[in-house]
């Protein structure tokens, strides 16, 4: 008997759009979860990343964590690089000839969501706790659709998917950035369908760019 277990990894990785563009997403690791172990219970992660002037992660801070996940998911966020964000150098200092932007500092939302498989008995796993409020200049996921296993996948497979995000918190765009070929079309239906509470930064809804890493392991028993 075969048992899926959806791994829904979000590293939801999300930039506000303010008045230039976005930190994007470059390379890095993606997690790397065992489906023989007390982790199939599933879970939650989410956290609110530092990304530095030269596209670098610099701070992470923890807003909901599961054990375990919360360590692969910190260790591989640890190690993206991204293209610096931009912000628009305002009119009266700009040098003739010069730059009409430069790089900024910038905060990302990055989640994951583990997915508890139907086990008969008892349920495995530990408890999902959340342990602070993330800012309001970021996006916040408000529902996390879980992916479809495709039922002629063979599993296990990893997408990462870029999604836009408007300032009403819905996605309007979705594309895959990392393909697992049989899992692509069931991670991008997934990313079209969450909802966000909108980045407002300086208090203003804004678009943003949200990172969602969907993982399709498979659990054999």
């Amino acid at each position: 008997m075969k048992l899926a277990l959806l791994l829904f990894l979000a590293p939801v990785t999300a930039v506000s759009l303010f008045a230039g563009t976005p930190a994007l997403f470059q390379n890095g690791s993606i997690p790397v979860l065992s489906v023989k172990s007390t982790e199939v219970g599933g879970g939650e992660v989410l956290m609110e990343v530092s990304v530095n002037r030269s596209g670098a992660v610099t701070g992470m801070r923890t807003l909901r964590k599961t054990a375990t996940f919360t360590e692969r998911m910190t260790a591989a966020v640890q190690t993206w690089k991204f293209s610096p964000a931009e912000a628009e150098i305002a009119p009266a200092l700009r040098k003739p000839g010069g730059p009409t932007a430069e790089p900024v500092e910038t905060k990302l939302l990055v989640a994951g969501v583990f997915h508890r498989p139907a086990l008969i008995g008892a349920t495995l796993g530990a408890p999902i706790l959340d342990v602070a409020a993330a800012a309001a200049d970021i996006p916040f996921p408000t529902s996390l659709i879980t992916p479809k296993y495709p039922p002629r996948a063979a599993g296990p497979g990893v997408v990462l998917v870029e999604a836009h995000v408007d300032a009403k918190g819905n996605v309007t765009e979705a594309k895959v950035r990392m393909s697992s070929a049989a899992f692509d079309s069931a991670a991008l239906d997934a990313a079209r369908s969450w909802k966000f509470r909108a980045a407002k930064p300086d208090g203003v809804s804004a678009p943003a760019v949200v990172y969602i890493v969907f993982g399709f392991p498979v659990l054999k028993s």
